[in-house]
């Protein structure tokens, strides 16, 4: 909550200065908390970098002459357009890997979209929408939080450090 919060509360002052001397920016956070899958996360989080991406290293790639199934090339061009968002965030492994994650994240949902459907048909999940819903945001919030592990780390060592200790420390509740 503390990456939101900086991160939102920046933007907020950005938008509200702005808005004193009679500029309209458009919001960059929309309750990025909430989604519902990792695609949906990042349409709500950090819009304008998110836009950026999309615009100048995404669509180019997608564009480019590779002689791969377009599918497939999507695909990997969103892997190295997260990867990039994450040197863009800083200069150090953790970020890398923590776009790497992300990137990584985005490509299976999209690879395993019908899959996935399938499995939430069989457990009943469509028939209860708003379990389903809330499933989906606890997965999501879950998978981003897991992810941040990497972004908050001094160093990719901290992290993992981190990840295999998460069982650890729990004490009896009596």
């Amino acid at each position: 909550f503390q990456v939101y919060c900086d991160f939102s509360g920046y933007t907020d002052i950005a938008i509200g200065a702005a808005e004193t001397l009679g500029y309209k920016l458009s919001p960059n956070f929309n309750r990025p908390y909430f989604a519902i899958s990792i695609q949906d996360f990042w349409k709500r989080w950090h819009i304008s970098l998110s836009n950026w991406l999309t615009d100048y290293v995404y669509t180019p790639l997608t564009k480019s002459k590779v002689k791969i199934k377009w599918f497939y090339w999507m695909l990997c061009s969103l892997f190295i357009t997260f990867v990039i968002s994450g040197v863009w965030h800083g200069a150090a492994w953790t970020f890398v890997l923590w776009g790497a994650l992300h990137g990584a994240y985005l490509v299976l949902a999209i690879a395993t979209q019908k899959q996935w459907r399938k499995v939430h048909e069989r457990l009943g999940l469509l028939k209860r929408p708003r379990l389903h819903i809330r499933l989906k945001i606890a997965a999501t919030f879950s998978l981003v939080c897991l992810a941040y592990v990497f972004f908050r780390a001094n160093t990719t060592a901290d992290a993992f450090y981190i990840l295999t200790h998460l069982h650890t420390g729990w004490t009896q509740p009596f």
